[in-house]
C-alpha cells in the first residue's frame, strides 16, 4: 500500500483538504493509500473537491465504528459521534465547494451558421446576432 504526499499534485491536494498527510513518521499514519486517492479522482471525474467530499464521507462511516461517548457529570464529557458529524459537514462544505468552483463551467457555441461569400467576406450568423 503505497503512500506518497506531494502538495502540487491533484493526489496531494486531497491529502491536504482532509488532513491525510500524516501525524507521524512519514507514510505511516494515513487512511487512503496512492490507489485509494486516484481511484476517488477517478469516480469524481478529476475534481479534487469531490474527490475530497467523498473521502470525507468515507472518514465519516470509519469513525462511526469506533463512535462511543464517555460522561462523568461534572468531571468531563468525551463525545467521540461528533467526529462523524464534523467530517460529514466538511464533505457538504467540499461539495458546495465543488458546485461553485470553476471547473464546473462550460462554455458552449448555441448555433451558427458559417458563411464566406466568393469575395471572401464573412457573412456568417452569429448567437446574438440580429
Amino acid at each position: 500500500m503505497a503512500y506518497t504526499y506531494s502538495p502540487d499534485t491533484d493526489r496531494g491536494k486531497i491529502r491536504l483538504l482532509i488532513h491525510d498527510n500524516t501525524d507521524g513518521v512519514y507514510g505511516t499514519d494515513y487512511d487512503f493509500t496512492d490507489a485509494d486517492i486516484d481511484a476517488l479522482l477517478e469516480i469524481n471525474g478529476d475534481s479534487i473537491w469531490l474527490s475530497a467530499s467523498e473521502a470525507c464521507r468515507i472518514l465519516a462511516v470509519k469513525a462511526m465504528a469506533t463512535a462511543y461517548t464517555i460522561k462523568i457529570p461534572g468531571a468531563f464529557e468525551l463525545d467521540k459521534k461528533q467526529v462523524s458529524a464534523r467530517y460529514m459537514q466538511m464533505a457538504r462544505d467540499f461539495e458546495a465547494r465543488a458546485s461553485s468552483s470553476s471547473d464546473n463551467i462550460v462554455e458552449y457555441f448555441d448555433s451558427f451558421d458559417y458563411e464566406v461569400d466568393t469575395l471572401g467576406q464573412d457573412n456568417s450568423e452569429y448567437v446574438g446576432d440580429v
